[in-house]
């Protein structure tokens, strides 16, 4: 973990002096700040909490004096890349994390010696100790998650070595003198691989910083917002700085993989395909900020797996195709794997780089009457069903385990390669479970 810490600095201050070169026109500042918080408990990593969450970031933020409209009408927002790294509190079961990741420094309020604003990160995590490592050599792989007193015996949450990275802090800026800032933050930090490979629980936390940044070669009047330069010819218009432009619509497709319950034999363990396709609305209320609306269709190849303890007569699936007892899934349905719902879409746009959270409920959810699963199979047993409504009362807080319900949300990344396509990066979730990552492609009109 040493040497991986190490190169990752040393790209960073491959950026850095990259950055300085005199035709990037960009202005940079550095920020080191110390971090501690705590895991946020639940079954899997409870067990396991011996220390408080310490660590530490260093970044580096690109300051766009004027070049990007964008930001500049955002109270003159910063873009910046970053490292983070996390000691989570038990060396032996959960260990460390480094994390390299991108994020958005967006002012709420700006005044002479007081910033304050609301940071989105968002990379890749690197965790020393996973489900592999950390599992007893006398258990097989899989088969066992707790010890005959029922307490666990492996890292839950962590499954591979390489995760996904999330972060949303508030923080808060108190500009001293000569381009020296004492900076405050504090906010919700997330680690996992998105359903991937399991078991993939995740680490959730609350952690807060104290640091220091500093800007070099600058005054105090850095803190005011430049004079705005005009865009180069070769940005392009779909960049929203055409302020006539009021509205887009988005079609996208995109897929990926996911790993089925780690509860299973070994034997039993392989992936499933996801997919999403979708089309939105967008009001572009400003030329960092748009809202819409849309309908998404989904694809969870995992829903055609049989769980229930008997197989109807005549059926040729193999009893327990999984062993997940969260849906009671009695036969392979294909119709099982598709859901469909309706999103509401705020999203914030940086240059070409777009960036959203999108909420939405389902219109149509075969799965919500097969979960939990001793309720569907209680009610199948006396041949009824559950039919649930569209909205109804669950357990949001255990929606890995017991039901996904009704509320769905996205996290989306995307990136505007030419004036009407784009690539897409999603990570789809009930409450804070992750279901599936995809990727793929859309065009914007």
């Amino acid at each position: 973990m040493p040497r991986r810490l190490i190169v990752i600095l040393c790209c960073l201050l491959s950026i850095c002096s990259w950055a300085k070169h005199d035709s990037i026109p960009y202005e940079l500042a550095y920020r080191v700040s110390g971090m501690a918080g705590s895991l946020i408990r639940d079954d899997k990593v409870d067990a396991f909490i011996d220390r408080p969450v310490v660590g530490g970031s260093f970044a580096v933020e690109f300051l766009p004096t004027g070049r990007l409209k964008s930001l500049q009408q955002w109270n003159n927002a910063s873009i910046g890349v970053g490292a983070t790294f996390l000691n989570m509190g038990n060396d032996r079961m959960l260990g460390q994390v480094i994390a390299v990741h991108g994020h958005l420094n967006t002012p709420f309020v700006r005044l002479p010696h007081f910033i304050f604003g609301i940071r989105p990160s968002v990379g890749l995590a690197f965790a020393t100790k996973t489900y592999s490592n950390t599992l007893p050599s006398q258990y097989q792989r899989y088969s066992r998650i707790a010890d005959d007193n029922g307490k666990p015996i492996a890292n839950q949450s962590i499954g591979s070595v390489v995760n996904a990275y999330l972060a949303l802090e508030l923080f808060m800026a108190f500009p001293i003198v000569n381009g020296f800032d004492i900076t405050l933050s504090g906010g919700w930090h997330h680690v996992s691989n998105g359903s991937i490979l399991h078991p993939n629980g995740g680490y959730n936390m609350l952690n807060g910083q104290l640091g220091l940044r500093y800007t070099p070669g600058l005054d105090d009047k850095h803190h005011t917002k430049p004079l705005y330069q005009a865009p180069q010819p070769r940005v392009p218009k779909r960049l929203y700085e055409d302020v006539d432009k009021k509205w887009d619509v988005e079609v996208f497709a995109t897929g990926g993989i996911k790993q089925n319950f780690y509860h299973d034999n070994q034997d039993k363990m392989q992936f499933y395909g996801v997919a999403s396709v979708g089309i939105a609305a967008h009001w572009i209320l400003l030329s960092i900020f748009k809202l819409g609306a849309g309908i998404d269709a989904f694809y969870d190849g995992y829903y055609s797996a049989v769980s229930a303890d008997s197989i109807p007569s005549g059926s040729d699936q193999p009893k327990h195709t999984t062993w997940f007892k969260k849906t009671y899934l009695a036969k392979s349905d294909i119709k099982n794997c598709f859901r469909v719902g309706f999103s509401l879409q705020p999203e914030f746009v940086i240059g070409r780089l777009t960036a959203g959270l999108h909420i939405g409920f389902y219109l149509f959810d075969p799965i919500k009457n097969l979960e939990p699963y001793n309720e569907a199979k209680k009610a199948d047993d006396n041949n009824k069903s559950l039919h649930r409504s569209i909205f109804y009362s669950y357990d949001l807080a255990n929606a890995s385990t017991k039901q996904d319900g009704w509320l769905y949300t996205r996290f989306v990344l995307k990136y505007l390669c030419t004036d009407h396509l784009f690539v897409q990066l999603g990570l789809k979730t009930h409450g804070v479970r992750a279901e599936f990552i995809d990727a793929g492609l859309g065009l914007r009109f």
